[in-house]
């Protein structure tokens, strides 16, 4: 599925190449784009756990997602699950 996470904290070429290199890790991930100056980042993701990877390591590198919205027809399946998950 694919998704667009608002993140907080970026601000700079420094940060978005901090955040690909600690996504990288994350097998079931795969981000198609970070925007600097809307502070966005899209990606697409396989399952619920690899969308938690993503959240609990942006957290913890210091760009956590404050929102999170999905692009695709099992939206309204996960909608409620990622109210809990976004910080």
């Amino acid at each position: 599925m694919k998704a667009m996470a608002k993140l907080k904290n970026l601000e700079s070429e420094s940060c978005k190449n901090t955040i690909i290199r600690n996504l990288n890790r994350i097998l079931d991930i795969r981000i198609i784009n970070i925007d600097i100056e809307n502070s966005t980042m899209l990606f697409l993701f396989a399952n619920l756990i690899s969308l938690q990877h993503v959240k609990q390591e942006l957290k913890r590198i210091g760009y956590p997602m404050c929102e999170v919205k999905l692009s695709s027809k099992q939206e309204s399946n996960f909608q409620a699950r990622l109210a809990s998950m976004v910080v």
